[in-house]
């Protein structure tokens, strides 16, 4: 989730993690130009991610489009570092929960989220599903 997105990015540089999912991956605060372009993981690490992207591995990312804690350049910079590995989706404001005590919509898949069919929260939490599903071989 938000504090653990570079966390859950750090740890696919093992392989037993087959299925990273970052949701509003938030630090470092992009209190800058530069903190905005980067991500709580360090350039090695990155880099190995990278590398495992190149061969497969699929990295799943959500974010609420003008969510100030996750800025489009964040996803820009994930995209262009693990290239067709980096999976975003990126949500509308109008499509989070009316009710979330947030001034702009954050929290994808809690707070933000309409459980609902055809609510495109509810898509964004069965994309994350599926990939669960498909890579640890679940029925």
């Amino acid at each position: 989730m938000c504090f653990s997105g570079g966390f859950a990015l750090a740890m696919a540089v093992d392989p037993v993690v087959v299925a990273p999912v970052l949701s509003q991956p938030s630090l470092p605060v992009p209190v800058s130009p530069s903190r905005k372009r980067t991500i709580d993981c360090g350039d090695r690490d990155l880099d190995a991610v990278a590398r495992r992207c190149a061969h497969g591995l699929r990295v799943l990312g959500l974010r609420f489009d003008g969510d100030p804690l996750v800025p489009a350049e964040r996803f820009a910079f994930l995209r262009e570092r693990l290239g067709d590995g980096f999976i975003a989706v990126e949500l509308r404001q109008e499509d989070g929960h009316p009710s979330e005590p947030l001034p702009k919509h954050h929290s994808v898949l809690t707070l933000s989220l309409i459980d609902e069919p055809g609510e495109p929260t509810r898509a964004a939490l069965d994309q994350v599903l599926d990939l669960f599903a498909n890579q640890l071989g679940l029925p």
